[in-house]
């Protein structure tokens, strides 16, 4: 997302918790497109002063903000028998409580600014669509999308539109899929975890995986103005999925 957004000429800033990563993408990105156009901070998006933090670290360095791309993402499967008021309060905290306080401070800031903003928020479509074994997860996804739904109603008498991306299966480039998530969706699914990336291809409605080029291209047409007239909407990156139809 950040390589598409540079590439239409874009100041970027990243911001991970994993310091490695986040040296990682801001070394390559500086090799595409200089250091003039792209920033980085490390950041835990459950801390709020942190949060606070980056984004006058942002404004002090590029002279504002006017796009706010909200993804820090975690993934946990386990039934809800077994699911620890840790693994519960986890998702939470990143996926929701996380999501509102970055868009606290991005709606501060655009408010101040007084040239509208635009915040794309990347959620799930299990925040549409139940699933198994996966409650604080799907639960999570789903305050987030909520969440978005208000923002935008909140942010629209100042010009400020929020939207969001439901990717489904992006299995590839995915620092989640790499972890035990895929283990457990597989087992979910009662099948080999060699055999996941095509059983979710199977089981789109048009037969097709999603890629992470996919979400970032979804992601470029909220975030642009060619997506100007449109606010307190869902995207599905999914290949198609009837459960998660937006309704």
């Amino acid at each position: 997302t950040a390589e598409r957004l540079a590439g239409e000429g874009a100041c970027v800033v990243l911001a991970d918790i994993d310091a490695g990563s986040l040296k990682t993408a801001h070394e390559n990105l500086v090799k595409r497109f200089g250091a003039d156009q792209v920033r980085s901070v490390e950041l835990n998006v459950t801390d709020e002063h942190g949060v606070a933090n980056a984004f006058v670290e942002a404004s002090v360095e590029l002279g504002g903000i006017d796009i706010l791309v909200s993804n820090a993402g975690i993934a946990s499967s386990a039934p809800v028998e077994t699911t620890e008021l840790s693994m519960w309060n986890r998702n939470i905290d990143i996926l929701a409580t996380g999501y509102f306080l970055v868009s606290r401070e991005a709606f501060r800031l655009f408010r101040r600014q007084k040239i509208g903003g635009n915040v794309v928020f990347v959620a799930s479509k299990n925040g549409l669509a139940a699933s198994p074994n996966a409650s604080a997860y799907c639960a999570a996804k789903a305050a987030e999308i909520h969440l978005a739904r208000c923002l935008a109603l909140e942010g629209a008498d100042a010009g400020i539109r929020v939207n969001v991306v439901n990717p489904d299966a992006v299995l590839r480039g995915s620092k989640i899929w790499d972890g035990e998530w895929r283990e457990q969706r597989a087992a979910s699914s009662k099948i080999d975890v060699s055999e996941l990336e095509e059983h979710y291809r199977k089981r789109s409605m048009l037969k097709l995986n999603v890629f992470p080029e996919d979400i970032a291209e979804a992601i470029y047409f909220l975030a642009s103005d060619a997506s100007a007239k449109s606010t307190g909407n869902i995207i599905n990156v999914d290949a198609g999925n009837q459960q998660s139809f937006p309704r």
